[in-house]
This record gives C-alpha cells, structure tokens and sequence, in this order.
C-alpha cells in the first residue's frame, strides 16, 4: 500500500460556527472553570476602589431649590395674544438655564470675594487660574436640575468646603431675584411712558375717523344706502338660485335629446326605452305578435314550411312585426319632437335668467362702491375704539403693577450646609467595582473559551464530528493510578475500571462478535492517552475470559514496554518479527497480573518505519495473532505527526480514535478523521480522555465530579507521568 502524504488530501471542510452555540451549562462551566480569574478581577477592582476612596478629596454638595411663578406679569394686553404659561417646559428650561449663566456665576464669586483682579492669577494648590478659568470650574460645580412634571428647581452646587457650597447656592438665588427685579422695575417704568404716549395718539386717530364717518354719511344718506342693500342682496340670490336650476334643467334637456338622436331604427333596442314601450298602441300590436308568435310556435310542431296554413300563419306574423316597427317608429319621432321642445324652452329660459342677473349685479356693484367706503371707515371708527379702550386699561394696570415686586421665581427652601460629603460614594464606589470586575471577569473567560477550540464535552464531540463517543475517561484519582497503571483491574468500586468496562461494552455491540475482533487505537497528537486506554481496554477483554493481544506498532516513540516494565530495553517485538529475526510465538509476553493477557512490544529500532510497515504484510501478523488469540489490540503512532497508522488502518475491523479534552484542536481532530476516511479506515468512534471533573459537564459522565487524574507527556521519561502513550 503506497504511503499516503497528508498534504495530498482535500482541505477539511468548513463547519458552521451556529452549531457551537454557547448553551446555559456552558456559561455554567465556564463560570466554574475560570471562577479564579473572575474572583481575581473582583478583587482588584475592589482594592482599586478602595485606594481611590482613600485618597479621592471630600466633595459637599448643597442643593437650594426655587419654584417658578405660575404666570409671567405682562406690559401689553390684548384679547388675541396668548398670555406667556410660566409652566411651559420651554419657559421652565430657560430658566434653570439663567441660573447657571456666565454673567450670574461671575456676580456671585466676585460678591463673595472668590475672583482674582482683571489680570490677576488665583493659586489652587499649585496652579495657578486666571479669572475665566475660575468662571469655568465654578460652573462645572453648579448644576441646575428640573424636577420632572414641577415647577421646581433644584440649584447643587459642588466644594471642598461644605459651608462655602452653601453660601454660593444661596448666593445664586438672590442674585438671580436680584436681576430678575431690575429688569422687570425697568419693563414697567418704560412701559407707562409708552402706554401714555400710545393713548394719546389713539384719542386723535379715533376722533379723527369719527369725523372722516359723519361727512360721508350726509353726503351719501345712510337711510336710502341701507334700505337699497335689504332689496338688492335677495334680488341677487333669488337670481342665482333660479339661473343655476335653469342650467341644471337646460343639462338634463340636453342629455335627453342627444341620447334620443341617438337611438337607430332597431325595432328591440327601441322597445326597451321605457317611454316607447308603455305607449298604448305599441302595446297593443307587440301583444298581437306575442300571441301570433305562440300560434306559429305550434304550427311549427304540426305541419311542414310548404303547409299552406304554415305559410298564412307566417305571412301573418310578419306582417305584423312590420305593423310594429313602423309603429315604434312613429313614437320615437314624437318622443324626439317632444324633447326638442324641451330643450329649446331650457335655453331660452336660461339666456332670460343670464340677462336679468347681469343687470341686476351692474345695480348691486354700482351701490356696493358706496357701501364698502362707508363699511371700512366703520371698522375703523370701532377698532380704533377698541385700541383705545385696551390701553386705557393696560395703563391702569401697570400703575398698580409697578408698585409689586415681580419675583418670577420664589425660594422654597434655602441650601443647607451639607453634613456629609456627596462624594466619594462608598458604596457606590464598591457596588460599581464590584460589577466592573465581574463584568472585565466574564469578558476575559468569554474571550479564553472563544479562542479555545478543543473539546470539552461529549455532546460538542458528538455534535462536531458526528460521530459517537464510545467512552469518556475522566481524571482519575491519583490512588488509582498509584503502582500500576492497569486501572481496568481496580475493584468493582474502581472508577477506573468501570469507564473501560463501558468502553468494553459499547465497542461490543458496534456489530457482531465476528467482525469484531481486532481493534486498533491512535490519536491525532501525541500525549492523549491512546497506550493508557488500549492496554486497559485490552486487560476488561481479558478479565472477561477473552484470550487478548495487546499489539505496540508504534515503532517510532513505542511505550507499551515503558508502560508494562518502567524500563526501555528494547526487547524482541514487532519490528524483529517484519525482520523474520523472530516468531510471532516467541516475541508476546505474558502479562504478569492478567492470564489472558499477552502483549508485543514495538521491537528493535529501524531507521525507517514506514518502508518497513510497506513492505511487510501486516494481515499475517492479525491472522496469526488471530489463531492463537480471541481479540487483538493493536497501539499505533498518532495520525498528524507521521503517516504510519494510515498504512495498518484499513487491515483491521475496528478503529477507535482517542481525543483529550480541553487540549486537541477541533481542527487536528476533523483532520485525523478525514485521513482515517481517505485511508478506507473502519472508524468506530472516539474516546475522550482526561475529562476534567467538572459540574455541569453534560451527559452521563458527571458523576466522575471529586476525583483528580493527571497524565504526561509523550516522549517524557518521567515514570510519574508515563501513563499517556504518544
């Protein structure tokens, strides 16, 4: 069999991403597995938090709170203006904006004697601010807050000094009422010198108007003007009402005419015009031909077309359909003559109305000239007299008003100086430490699970590769793996030696006993434990009365021999039996502990193991192991590394494929399974070793939880560690 290069193969295909959706016992088992970093976040967020605690300044908080007046006192008043809703989140918000001005931040400090000279410095610790620099810290201090759904204002100012924060939210408010009443003594005082002067000028306009109505009505007479307008205006609309029934008329006449010029001299299609159909003697001759009609009809049954009866009832009948074409004829014509009349009587009726209208509106305009001067200087004279009286009131009002102090807002309650310091919060400070190292935990186990692409359970085996998990062996205690490492010849209470009888079980019932026979183990790396489980597997055959060859042709790193003796003597074995140095009967070895149990060791080192496993015939070695034995057990060299498995894999009748968890790579394993499948491989399934012990670790092998189990390396001489094949 020609030596098959791993390079020559397709690239694995792709698996989607979706399928490996994290599930609740994952995030469960990720919580658990890497708890220590997350405790290890927590706890430095915590010591940070406190460092910062410690060494943050103390900062006060004084908060006075002020209401809005409800409505804003207004200089001009009139009906069509909406007077200002000091309620108005608009208004509401331009407020709380005010108290946290500039120019009123600068009026504060400078009355508190907390702002340099123009051009000076103020030393803050070691720096030094210049004038707008202290402006700006200090608004950074000071926050205006509307409380929601009130006119309330809460006005916090921030210091190191609680006393000092006090005084300055205090501060702030009178300021504020302060200019408020400035503006508002300066509104009003202007406002009564322009209402004076504005009445003044209205008095005039509104009696000069006055005058301007009287001339004109002596000279046009308001009595004869208004009695003309009671008798024109009906006219009009009588005639409107008229001349638009006229047309309406005029239309349907039409319609009428025009749809009876229409019809053609079609005998049926005329009759189905209702007016032509209820004429009497068109009634009375289409009755005639109905019944000569039925008459005929019976004729028909009875006698022949050449009948003379047939042809006098025929003749009869047509000369009676003819009677009333000519008839329903004659009344189209009437009817038409009719609707001509119509029509005529229509238009002429209309042209009469046009007339009579037009002169009636060359009447009514000729009087409206005069009425519309006379209307306008009367909705002049009225609405100057409405002016007047509005600013007559309006100057009333702002007298009284000038003597009220106009606060638009009121204290409710004075800032007080704050016992305790607003910040830092302790509380807070470690509440957000807390969950800021948890949530930095999470996303450091997140991003370690993400990028780890090994197996960690059965189900994502499963799941991935498709293939079924013929047993899981979980980190065995340390007592177990004490002295020998044959774990399958623990007692009934021995973890260990239960995991391979399973394993044992499961592989026996893949198919029947006969093609069931010869077993050969491998791994996609070295260091997964494939010698470990093949020579345990190996002793549950045996201690079921099953005669078993435990068979190393891993002739590369062989460690059956290290694995049984503790020693690397390299004695007789596979390679000197290819050789014909040996005979298979001379080169197995007696297990010491288990009766039925022999195994071969990998023999004598040859420069080159796969030429050699090319050239010899492997099914010799099974079939002879065969005739002696009940099962074989064959322990091989991993899959990526070398390519020698690939040449045994097809000559056996089972092939298991061990996968440590938490260590080999999805990727490494797709790969194995696809050189096993190019290689025409009979592929049983998978063992995961060295399930860690862990809740929440899916399926049936959780009960394994409290026990520790630890393997080593490949190719390490540590005796400790040994117990892991390559």
């Amino acid at each position: 069999m020609p030596n098959p290069d791993p390079l020559d193969l397709p690239p694995p295909k792709e698996f989607s991403e979706a399928s490996f959706v994290v599930d609740l016992h994952g995030l469960l088992r990720l919580v658990l597995n890497k708890s220590w970093v997350i405790a290890l976040c927590v706890v430095l967020a915590v010591i940070g938090a406190a460092i910062y605690g410690q060494w943050t300044p103390r900062v006060y908080e004084a908060i006075a709170t002020v209401q809005v007046e409800q409505e804003d006192a207004k200089v001009v008043k009139a009906e069509q203006v909406v007077s200002e809703d000091m309620r108005g989140l608009d208004i509401l918000n331009t407020v709380a904006q005010k108290l946290s001005s500039p120019g009123l931040l600068q009026e504060v400090l400078d009355k508190n004697h907390l702002l340099p000279a123009e051009g000076g410095v103020l030393m803050d610790g070691s720096k030094k601010l210049t004038r707008e620099e202290v402006i700006k810290k200090f608004a950074r201090n000071v926050k205006t807050t509307l409380r929601r759904n009130t006119r309330l204002i809460d006005i916090t100012v921030q210091n190191p000094d609680p006393r000092l924060a006090a005084q300055l939210a205090n501060s702030l408010v009178e300021n504020y009422l302060g200019q408020d009443a400035l503006v508002q003594s300066k509104t009003t005082e202007g406002a009564n010198t322009f209402l004076e002067k504005e009445a003044e000028r209205q008095k005039e306009k509104l009696m000069k108007a006055d005058q301007e109505l009287q001339d004109y009505r002596k000279k046009v007479g308001a009595v004869s003007l208004l009695q003309n307008q009671d008798i024109v205006t009906p006219k009009l609309l009588d005639l409107n009402r008229r001349l638009t029934e006229s047309k309406a008329n005029l239309v349907q006449a039409e319609g009428n005419y025009k749809d009876w010029l229409k019809l053609g001299t079609n005998t049926e299609d005329l009759l189905a015009q209702p007016s032509i159909a209820s004429d009497p003697d068109v009634q009375q001759i289409a009755a005639e031909v109905a019944r000569h009609e039925n008459e005929f009809a019976q004729l028909r049954g009875r006698y022949r077309e050449k009948n003379p009866k047939y042809i006098m009832a025929f003749n009869q009948l047509d000369s009676l359909k003819q009677q009333l074409a000519k008839t329903v004829l004659k009344v189209r014509n009437r009817v038409q003559e009719t609707l001509s009349i119509a029509y005529q009587n229509a238009l002429t009726s209309q042209n009469g109305l046009e007339a009579e209208l037009n002169e009636a509106t060359t009447n009514a305009m000729q009087l409206s000239d005069v009425a519309v001067k006379f209307d306008m200087l009367s909705r002049e004279v009225k609405s100057d007299q409405a002016q007047f009286d509005q600013i007559i009131d309006r100057l009333s009002e702002t007298k009284v008003v000038a003597q009220l102090t106009p606060e638009r807002i009121r204290i409710v309650q004075k800032a007080l100086v704050p016992e305790k310091p607003s910040w830092p919060k302790i509380k807070v400070l470690f509440g957000l430490a807390i969950f800021g190292g948890l949530a930095l935990g999470l996303g450091i186990a997140v991003v370690i699970y993400s990028v780890d692409t090994s197996f960690r359970t059965v189900d994502e085996v499963e799941r991935f590769l498709a293939l079924p998990v013929l047993g899981s062996v979980p980190k065995l205690p340390k007592a177990e793996l004490e002295g020998s490492k044959m774990v399958a010849l623990g007692d009934r209470n021995s973890i260990g030696a239960e995991v391979f009888r399973t394993l044992r079980t499961t592989l026996s019932m893949l198919g029947p006993e006969k093609d069931r026979k010869t077993y050969l183990f491998t791994s996609s790396m070295p260091s997964e434990g494939k010698s470990f489980t093949s020579a345990n597997y190996a002793a549950s055959l045996a201690q079921q009365g099953l005669r078993t060859l435990l068979v190393d042709v891993d002739l590369r790193r062989p460690s059956l021999e290290h694995f049984f003796t503790g020693k690397r003597n390299q004695m007789s074995g596979v390679t000197d039996y290819f050789l014909g140095r040996k005979k298979l009967n001379e080169v197995w070895l007696q297990h010491e502990a288990i009766s039925k149990m022999c195994w071969i060791a990998a023999g004598s080192v040859v420069p080159n193991p796969s030429e050699l496993l090319t050239q010899v015939d492997f099914q010799q070695l099974i079939n002879e192991a065969l005739a002696n034995f009940d099962r074989v057990v064959i322990d091989t060299a991993p899959l990526l590394p070398v390519s020698d498995t690939l040449l045994l894999a097809n000559k056996v009748q089972t092939v298991v494929l061990v996968v440590q968890s938490c260590k080999t790579s999805r990727k490494a394993v797709e790969r194995s399974l696809q050189l096993l499948n190019k290689a025409n491989a009979p592929i049983g399934g998978v063992v995961l070793n060295i399930l860690p012990n862990r809740p929440f670790n899916n399926y049936y092998y959780s009960y394994y939880h409290g026990y520790g189990y630890g393997y080593g390396s490949y190719g390490r001489k540590d005796a400790v560690k040994a117990s892991v094949d390559a």
